[in-house]
């Protein structure tokens, strides 16, 4: 039989299985992601990777002005503890590994998740799985941060304390390494910036726990890694992760023993929309390093679609990615051989050395302190961004179909438009009657009563975890969650997007010819800033005038900016799928505020067939994943802004 399923969808790590097979997935609504889990489950998957939508990542419930035309697009609204309910319908909590990629909000969601096992007669000790949990990178990377870094922290080890305390088997914090890599960190950038995060958690709560209650809490860190293609370097990342994490459990806490324990998606800041079947090759190529040697190999994996630089992944694109590992699994016998790179000088010098440069990395921000050390990354990452930018643009690098062997293959079509606009519309609609259907038959008097209790807890460092359950319990939402606690953390944070100490490297980008004045932000709910970061340095660098209008901001928030600062032009990045909808609303209020005059350009993971009807809308110039060339990108702005 050529596609043999297991008995038991939802069953545990096999002995033969030496590693966790996920996938990322979640879209629309509960039920529709239910489906997905289902019918990823049934194909072989072994643990759930849940994607939430940016709306719920943020704290905003479906009804929040902010999170039009992103409500389930890029992974699954969930409000309520209903809603987790209707996501594991007919997955047994007890026996399924759930990781959830959630942050600000994950006290919440973990909430919720518990909430669902009280009502079905689960334990909370029978609980596997993870919240990824970590701040830190949301401030430099990713973009999901909502509140003050202090009370970010204050959450995070709230949430970890909690959990090592009442839910055992969880791993309450995910400390990433994934999000610097994809923001241009290399091998010892990464592991010291995952490991000098981890350094300033465990700090914090230390003074908080007995001794025993504290190395269990150490014993229960997780990662979550990236893994490139450079085969070498990575093999020795990943060795050094392992390696340098027991040495400093011991180190700096006198624990002994200490596994180093991770999940890791390869890399997807390789994936090309050029020649998009060579993605299939670079994949596969990336899930090596992290699960070819028996001593250094990670407890979960899972792989990006290979069209993810077009559009998210459809059913047929998760599948291969699952076929992908299953064949790494039980085709190439992986799973026989122990350490198989043990004496090999090669790889055991630049262990060596990755371990020394990522120790130092660590130390370095451990003694900045928390708050610091978001500044020190996010200018480091900056630096490093460009300078692979640079690298790729002289040829120093070579990236197939990008800036060598040229040309497309042919072998696949684009990708349908996974997203139908007006069904999207109609299931958004649908979502925001529920949410408001939701909240007029629960018991408001209890709601209101949980939420005082969660204002007092936060306003006179009481445990925040116990009082966020009982919101969840009462039916609370996550905007409400959210916006109780902005009531005591003085509002939303904004990190900054540039720092003055980057060093960035001169990039070959066009003079513009004058000081032509440009407003350039991220419009919608994605908090990834890595184009918008290079773009702003490479306009400077042609002498332009940048105004940042910030990121996760409105269209009008925008149209007001550039009225403001009185620009030249409006450049607005994209990346969750909401383009069409903020171009409209962008435009619209240019020409109802008399400023129709002023060029809008677009960029992000834009579709190339949503090209055209972006300019027919009136956008002036629209730059999708293909448009890699920094220099050509300035080139257009500047043509648009010397009109």
């Amino acid at each position: 039989m050529s596609d043999a399923q297991p008995k038991s969808s939802a069953a545990a790590k096999k002995p033969h299985e030496p590693w966790i097979i996920r996938t990322y997935a979640g879209f629309g609504d509960a039920p529709q992601a239910n489906e997905r889990f289902h019918a990823n489950l049934k194909a072989g998957q072994r643990g759930l990777s849940i994607a939430f939508d940016l709306p719920t990542q943020n704290g905003y419930d479906p009804d929040a002005p902010v999170a039009r035309g992103e409500v389930g697009g890029a992974g699954v609204s969930i409000c309520h503890w209903q809603d987790m309910e209707r996501l594991f319908d007919g997955i047994p909590l007890g026996s399924i590994n759930t990781s959830m990629t959630i942050n600000a909000t994950a006290p919440f969601l973990l909430a919720l998740y518990l909430v669902v096992a009280e009502k079905h007669g689960v334990p909370w000790t029978e609980l596997r799985g993870t919240t990824q949990n970590d701040l830190l990178k949301e401030f430099v990377a990713r973009g999901t941060s909502i509140f003050q870094p202090e009370l970010s922290l204050r959450l995070s080890t709230d949430l970890i304390r909690f959990s090592v305390e009442r839910v055992p088997n969880w791993n309450p914090i995910n400390c990433c390494g994934y999000h610097y890599m994809e923001s241009g960190a290399g091998p010892a950038e990464e592991i010291g910036y995952a490991f000098g995060n981890a350094l300033l958690i465990l700090d914090a709560l230390r003074p908080q726990l007995t001794r025993d209650a504290f190395e269990q809490t150490v014993r229960r860190i997780s990662f979550f890694i990236n893994s490139g293609i450079e085969l070498v370097p990575e093999i020795c990342k990943v060795r050094a992760y392992f390696k340098l994490w027991s040495e400093l459990c011991l180190s700096e806490y006198g624990i002994a023993d200490v596994a180093f324990r991770a999940g890791c998606q390869v890399r997807s800041l390789t994936l090309t929309e050029q020649q998009p079947e060579v993605n299939i090759i670079r994949i596969a190529y990336e899930a090596l390093p992290v699960v070819i040697s028996a001593a250094a190999r990670v407890n979960a994996l899972q792989l990006p679609g290979f069209r993810e630089a077009l559009a998210l992944p459809d059913q047929a694109e998760q599948t291969l990615s699952l076929r992908t590992q299953q064949i790494l699994m039980h085709e190439t016998d992986l799973a026989r051989y122990g350490d198989i790179f043990e004496g090999s000088k090669v790889i055991e010098k630049l262990t060596d050395e990755t371990v020394a440069r990522a120790k130092e990395i660590a130390y370095r921000l451990r003694d900045a302190g928390y708050t610091r050390a978001i500044s020190i990354v996010s200018s480091e990452l900056t630096r490093q961004l460009a300078e692979r930018q640079r690298r790729l643009e002289c040829g120093e690098i070579t990236q197939v179909g990008v800036n060598a062997f040229l040309g497309e293959i042919g072998l696949t079509a684009p990708p349908r438009d996974l997203v139908d606009h007006a069904a999207q519309m109609k299931a958004e609609r649908e979502r925001i009657e529920a949410i408001r259907e939701w909240r007029s038959t629960r018991d408001q008097p209890n709601v209101a009563r949980a939420r005082e209790a969660l204002e007092r807890a936060a306003a006179t460092e009481g445990p925040l975890m116990e009082a966020t359950i009982d919101l969840a319990r009462a039916g609370g939402t996550v905007g409400e969650w959210t916006a109780t606690l902005e009531k005591v953390g003085r509002g939303r944070y904004t990190p900054e997007i540039l720092s003055a100490g980057a060093n960035v490297p001169r990039l070959n980008v066009p003079a513009a010819g004058r000081r032509i004045r440009i407003a350039l932000g991220k419009a919608g709910l994605d908090g990834h800033i890595n184009a918008v970061k290079l773009l702003a340095h490479a306009c400077m660098q042609a002498g332009m005038e940048v105004v940042l209008a910030g990121f996760k901001q409105t269209p009008q928030q925008m149209v007001e900016t550039a009225l403001q600062e009185d620009v030249d032009l409006l450049a607005i990045s994209s990346l969750a799928g909401a383009h069409m909808t903020i171009a409209r609303e962008t435009l619209e209020l240019l020409k109802s505020r008399g400023a129709g005059a002023i060029p809008l350009v677009m960029g992000g993971i834009i579709p190339e067939h949503d090209r055209q009807p972006l300019i027919d809308l009136g956008v002036k110039a629209v730059f999708t994943p293909k448009d890699s060339n920094l220099g050509e990108i300035v080139g257009q702005i500047a043509a648009l802004g010397n009109r």
